[in-house]
C-alpha cells in the first residue's frame, strides 16, 4: 500500500467512526460521556494550539498526545459515583502510560528545533490559502479528534456499573503490561543507542530492535489492544473494536512506521536490516 493510499484509507477509517463511534455511544446510553471527553479533549488541543503559534513550533503538540488518553480516562471516571476494580486498574494504566509517554517526548522537544514532519507540512500550508486555519484543523483538531476515537474502549469501561468475565481481565492485562514494556523498553534502548556519539548515522540492531524494526511502535498497538480485551468482558464491548484498529492502521501504514524508515533508510546497512528483521511484530532474525 502507497503512502497516498494508506492516507486516503485512514481518512475514511476516520470519517466513518467518526459517525459509528457516536451512534454505538447512543445506543449504549454513554452518549454524554463520549461527549464530556471530547470537550476534554478539544479544550486540551486548543491550549497547546495557542502554545504552538507562541513558541512558533508545532513539535510541542505531540507531547500532548498521550495527555489527550489521560483526560478521557479521567473525565469519564469521575463522572461515575462508584467504581469497580477494573476501573481502577484501566485508570491507572492509561495515566501510567499516558504520563510516561508525555515525560519521554517532552524531554526530546524542549529545546530542539520544530520536527521536519511539521517544518514540511507548515511550508506547505503557508504556500497555500487560510495557512493559519489549515494548520489549527490539520495538527490539533484532527489529532484531537483521533485520540477521542482511539480512547472510545476506555470511555465504554468507566460506564459499565459492576465487573464483567474476568478471563477477559488477565489477558487484556498481561497483553497491555507486554506491550507498555516493548514501548519503554523500546524507547529507552533507542534513546541510549542515538546519545552514543560512536553510533551517529548508524542503524539500532540490537535489544528489542534485533526482533522487530519497529518494537516501541508494536508496544503501542498492543496496549490497546489490550485495554479492547478489557472491554469485551463486557456485554457490547466488541463493538468498540475501532480503537485499537484505528492506532493499529495509523502506526503501520500513516505516521508510525512509513516515517520511522523514511530517516534511516538511506543508512548504511538498512538493506540488510530490513531483509533480516520483522517489520513489526517481533520476531527471530532471518539467516
Amino acid at each position: 500500500m502507497t503512502q497516498k493510499q494508506a492516507l486516503k484509507v485512514y481518512l475514511l477509517l476516520m470519517l466513518f467512526f467518526l459517525i459509528f463511534y457516536p451512534i454505538v455511544a447512543s445506543s449504549y446510553g454513554i452518549l454524554p460521556f463520549v461527549g464530556v471527553a471530547l470537550l476534554g479533549v478539544m479544550i486540551f488541543m486548543h491550549i497547546f494550539f495557542i502554545i504552538g503559534l507562541w513558541r512558533k513550533n508545532h513539535t510541542f503538540v505531540d507531547t500532548a498526545w498521550g495527555l489527550n488518553f489521560v483526560i478521557v480516562a479521567h473525565v469519564t471516571f469521575w463522572m461515575q459515583q462508584t467504581h469497580t476494580t477494573i476501573q481502577w486498574t484501566v485508570l491507572a494504566m492509561v495515566t501510567i502510560w499516558g504520563l510516561r509517554l508525555f515525560t519521554h517526548i517532552m524531554k526530546r522537544t524542549v529545546g530542539a528545533k520544530e520536527d521536519p514532519r511539521y517544518q514540511q507540512m507548515r511550508k506547505q500550508m503557508e504556500s497555500g490559502k487560510h495557512p493559519l486555519l489549515i494548520t489549527y484543523l490539520r495538527i490539533y483538531i484532527a489529532q484531537g479528534f483521533l485520540a477521542w476515537i482511539i480512547a472510545a474502549p476506555i470511555v465504554f469501561i468507566n460506564t459499565r456499573g459492576q465487573d464483567g468475565v474476568m478471563p477477559f481481565y488477565q489477558i487484556g492485562i498481561a497483553i497491555w503490561v507486554i506491550g507498555f514494556l516493548f514501548e519503554v523498553i523500546g524507547d529507552k534502548q533507542l534513546k541510549t543507542f542515538l546519545a552514543a556519539p560512536q553510533n551517529q548515522g548508524q542503524i539500532m540492531t540490537g535489544g528489542l530492535w534485533r526482533y522487530s524494526r519497529h518494537p516501541n511502535y508494536f508496544g503501542e498497538a498492543s496496549l490497546w489492544w489490550g485495554i479492547f480485551l478489557i472491554a469485551l468482558g463486557f456485554d457490547g464491548g466488541w463493538l468498540f473494536f475501532f480503537g485499537p484498529l484505528l492506532i493499529t492502521f495509523l502506526l503501520l501504514y500513516v505516521s508510525g512506521v512509513p516515517l520511522a524508515e523514511n530517516l534511516i533508510k538511506g543508512l548504511p546497512g538498512f538493506d540488510d536490516y530490513k531483509r533480516r528483521t520483522s517489520m513489526f511484530i517481533p520476531w527471530f532474525p532471518k539467516k
